[in-house]
């Protein structure tokens, strides 16, 4: 059985996690936006935007890509830690509850 402060942390790990991928996206696109405004400026003396729409879909070609890192990376982690990922267990051994919880079936 899993105690209160446990299932607070395994809450605040879910929200670090989703925090970081989040804040990983937002900041690929904003650097993308910044990079191509400031292009603009430098090499057209502001009176094209070109550069900052390609910066922008560059930016949010890098926060998808982050994002699907990210998610598979925060995934295996979470499989490691809830034995999901030992050799020798397969993911038929495991039980789910209503809460998401798992447990080894019993064989």
């Amino acid at each position: 059985m899993g105690g209160i402060k446990e299932e607070l942390a395994s809450q605040f790990r879910s929200l670090s996690v989703a925090t970081a991928i989040s804040m990983s996206v937002v900041f690929s696109i904003f650097a993308g936006v910044i990079t191509g405004y400031y292009l603009d400026k430098w090499l057209f003396d502001g009176r094209t935007h070109w550069l900052t729409l390609i910066c922008l879909a560059l930016g949010i070609a890098g926060g998808v890509k982050n994002f699907i890192a990210l998610s598979r990376r925060f995934a295996d982690k979470s499989d490691q830690v809830e034995g999901r990922g030992q050799p020798g267990i397969s993911s038929k051994d495991h039980q789910h509850d209503v809460k998401g919880n798992v447990s080894r079936r019993s064989k």
